[in-house]
């Protein structure tokens, strides 16, 4: 007899049960060009699904072909696509009707160059508008816009440290950022 396994955290109408659960993706990537990086990315927990092939690459003031969509295309599309999700997954939770859902966003740094030294980059400001139809009080409105920008992992990136690792001599060794 062939069942279908439901992961613990799922209920079988597809619901999550109250609780804490992984979610995970492991990526491999590797430079392919002169500024072009190939990455293979794939989801590993909850469960392990297709993994992508996705590339990068920069402009010619980069040093770069432009044969594939910038780095931070490619991270500012999946902060907003990950944000639209959210918003349509917690709409029913939240009390809203949700159709016609269009999003418009800006996300602005800037680099800061002092001499010789490489720029850093900053982040400036981040604005995402969001408008669908709906008939729905202002209040459920901003109810899951709070709920769906907390769900959004992508968004939640934004507020934690990167680990960067470098393999030196068989080991990883942290590389601590000032």
């Amino acid at each position: 007899m062939n069942e279908t396994v439901r992961p613990k955290y799922v209920e079988a109408n597809g619901t999550t049960l109250t609780g804490r659960f992984p979610v995970s993706f492991e990526l491999e990537g590797y430079s392919s060009g002169k500024r072009r990086n190939d990455v293979k990315v794939g989801m590993v927990e909850p469960e392990r699904l297709q993994q992508w092939d996705l590339a990068s690459d920069e402009g010619k003031f980069h040093g770069g072909d432009e044969t594939a969509p910038k780095p931070l295309a490619l991270f500012t599309a999946g902060v907003v696509t990950c944000f639209m999700t959210q918003l349509r997954t917690f709409a029913r939770q939240c009390g809203v009707q949700v159709s016609g859902l269009q999003t418009r966003a800006k996300f602005e740094w800037y680099a800061q160059r002092n001499g010789q030294d490489p720029y850093v980059a900053h982040p400036n400001r981040f604005v995402l508008d969001i408008e669908f139809v709906t008939d729905s009080s202002l209040e459920a409105q901003k109810r899951l816009v709070r709920a769906a920008a907390k769900g959004c992992f992508a968004e939640q990136i934004l507020s934690i440290n990167l680990v960067h690792r470098l393999k030196h001599e068989g080991e990883w060794v942290v590389c601590e950022m000032d």
